[in-house]
């Protein structure tokens, strides 16, 4: 069961900190801690927690497990996307997204009445699974002298406290924010966003283009998650990704009447991303090397595996504008956030170590789309390859996803839109857009013409290609059909 936590700010004076933790400390430390009532019995509370080292680990630990984390939820850099998390995951480390689709629809008929009264008609249920991906702890070290000098005035214990988890909670906070950020560009380097064109040099025209969008996409369709299946945004789920350098040359009552809404309520659904084509490698790295957790059963989403940010994956940002969702396409959820304590009594100092733990992934259901600059003239490619980024197989039914390689080529990966045949239709294999081919059982071994379009124009395999049995890293190779 996942909960939301409200957000809360540390707002005590030392003194109402010194008496908080008395009063939840153990009866010897209250028999003789004094309670604070001025500022002058400030440091002659300090002088016996300081010398009594049972009451001074008492404390250090009250002000870290406690207080401390109160502090964190006004950490001075928050992560600006941390509203679209979902909450926290109190038991197990799994998550089930459930999807139902809308019920289906008969004629009316009375002479089929008798066939229909007991027939049982199944909904259109499907779901997915997320699992705790994500481990990481932050270290600090906290020295006697310290808290020693931590008693010398009024205002010096909760300058302590901020001291000792200002930097745990800003580091967090930035990791936070690279998550959201890594989610965006891994989705759409892989396909897993539905591609919109827009000519960038054109502001007039990109506006109408969101505006168009955003229209359709009121509606239930297909085309714009992942799975498939039959869905829309409500207004109150909408989320804008822009990119600073380009909503900075919108007028920000042209982008709110671009999405149908008031400046107010669009700017609150507005979420600036410094840019999409960068990011911190350096510290993702060190990150991601730890951060392994193999996932449980063939039905789950977004693998399990932390991977790293390539340059390729990056190049393929370039040419992206913005990025318009429903926020329940982030499935991020808190899982653990703790610290935990360990006195090293020969070094006179206490090491702390806060412990976070999330579910990090995206639901295939929510629908997300992402425009992309199309304002070069090009001449159209007169073949291209098309990798297998990912092979999933659920109850017999296999999910190949494919993925344009444009090295050699002047286009952008999420240009190319495969195409569903009517050979691949008859046989009940499903092509999505964005390069999702999935292949039932009954067409596993069979052979088909793979075909795809670059703006209007149209490509296709040479030969047949067994769909089924494409492999995870194989390529097929795409030429124009003349």
């Amino acid at each position: 069961m996942a909960h939301l936590v409200a957000q809360s700010k540390l707002n005590a004076s030392t003194i109402d900190i010194l008496n908080v933790i008395r009063e939840n400390a153990s009866l010897e430390y209250q028999s003789k801690v004094p309670v604070v009532s001025n500022v002058d019995d400030i440091v002659k509370v300090g002088q016996i927690i300081y010398g009594t080292p049972s009451f001074q680990n008492q404390f250090v630990s009250a002000l870290v497990n406690r207080i401390g984390l109160v502090l964190a939820n006004s950490a001075s850099f928050n992560n600006p996307y941390r509203d679209l998390k979902k909450g926290v995951l109190d038991y197990g480390e799994l998550i089930e997204d459930i999807f139902v689709g809308i019920a289906q629809v008969v004629e009316y008929d009375p002479s089929k009445a008798e066939s229909r009264e007991f027939a049982r008609t199944f909904p259109d249920v499907k779901s997915a699974f997320y699992k705790v991906n994500w481990r990481v702890m932050y270290p600090i070290t906290i020295q006697d002298s310290d808290l020693e000098m931590a008693f010398l005035s009024n205002g010096d214990v909760a300058g302590f406290i901020t001291r000792l988890i200002d930097s745990i909670i800003t580091a967090n906070e930035y990791d936070e924010f690279l998550l959201f950020k890594y989610l965006i560009i891994k989705a759409v380097a892989h396909g897993k966003m539905h591609p919109i064109a827009v000519n960038g040099s054109d502001l007039k025209s990109v506006a109408s283009e969101f505006k168009a969008t955003r229209n359709k996409t009121k509606f239930m369709k297909r085309d714009y998650n992942e799975a498939g299946v039959r869905n829309n945004i409500a207004d109150e789920d909408l989320c804008i990704f822009m990119d600073a350098d380009f909503d900075a040359q919108f007028d920000v009552n042209v982008l709110a009447s671009a999405f149908n809404m008031d400046k107010a309520d669009f700017l609150g659904r507005r979420y600036l991303i410094d840019d999409f084509t960068t990011f911190d490698n350096e510290r993702w790295e060190i990150i991601r090397q730890n951060t392994i957790i193999e996932m449980k059963g063939e039905t789950a989403q977004n693998g399990g595996v932390i991977e790293p940010v390539t340059d390729e994956e990056l190049a393929l940002m370039q040419n992206v504008k913005g990025v318009m969702l429903d926020e329940q396409w982030f499935q991020v959820y808190d899982k653990k956030s703790i610290m935990k304590e360990k006195e090293v009594a020969s070094g006179l100092y206490s090491n702390y170590f806060y412990h976070n733990w999330k579910i990090l992934a995206h639901s295939p259901f929510a629908n997300a789309i992402v425009f992309v600059d199309n304002s070069q003239t090009i001449a159209p490619a007169d073949n291209f390859t098309a990798k297998v980024t990912d092979v999933s197989t659920v109850k017999g039914v296999s999910v190949i996803n494919v993925l344009a390689d444009d090295s050699t080529a002047s286009f952008s990966p999420t240009d190319v839109q495969y195409v569903q045949t009517e050979a691949l239709t008859e046989d009940g294999v499903a092509v999505q857009k964005f390069g999702s081919y999935i292949v039932p059982k009954t067409a596993l071994e069979k052979d088909y013409v793979m075909s795809a379009s670059i703006k209007g124009t149209a490509y296709v395999t040479a030969t047949a290609v067994n769909i089924g049995g494409l492999t995870q890293g194989t390529t097929v190779t795409f030429q124009k059909d003349e």
